[in-house]
């Protein structure tokens, strides 16, 4: 699985924003707070409290409580995820879709943005998220902390992309 860079993720959520807000909130979702796809379908209203969301992250690594971003640089990324909550209500599932929907949605608006099909996973959101802590602080604890990984392992796995995208960079700039 591969990130989305800045300008792929503009792209992506520019389309989305368009198509169907309540699907662009999700992959928003997804990417403020490098979410799995069934951690989003799963957020209950009540999650969302005093400008934080509590997630019970899956496969085994901790829950987290973490601060809502506030986004007022670009529409594209202006999280609404409060005023949602309030709507679904305390037990009422914030993003009411399935899985396999989302993988639907995904596909479609990566497709539509011009990004590659191997990104058009909302699994690309965890990675992209994690590799912006990455580019910032160069500290794996931050992003070990941040998924809720128990363990360092879990969170390397993140990093391989950027060893591959330095790589990748230093072929291209040859001169040969």
């Amino acid at each position: 699985m591969e990130y989305m860079t800045k300008d792929e993720l503009a792209r992506v959520m520019r389309i989305a924003m368009k198509e169907n807000e309540l699907h662009w909130q999700a992959m928003l979702t997804a990417f403020y707070f490098g979410l799995r796809v069934s951690e989003v379908t799963a957020m209950l209203g009540e999650d969302v409290a005093d400008g934080q969301l509590r997630v019970e992250r899956l496969k085994g690594s901790e829950t987290t409580l973490q601060r809502i971003p506030r986004t007022n640089h670009s529409p594209e990324f202006d999280l609404r995820l409060a005023a949602l909550a309030k709507k679904a209500g305390p037990q009422g599932r914030i993003f009411p879709l399935s899985r396999q929907r989302c993988d639907q949605f995904m596909k479609r608006y990566c497709r539509l943005a011009g990004i590659h099909r191997s990104k058009a996973h909302m699994h690309s959101f965890k990675h992209s998220i994690a590799m912006a802590i990455w580019s910032v602080t160069q500290q794996p604890g931050q992003i070990k902390s941040f998924l809720g990984h128990k363990s360092m392992s879990s969170s390397m796995q993140y990093l391989n992309e950027s060893d591959n995208a330095k790589a990748q960079e230093v072929v291209a700039n040859l001169n040969y």
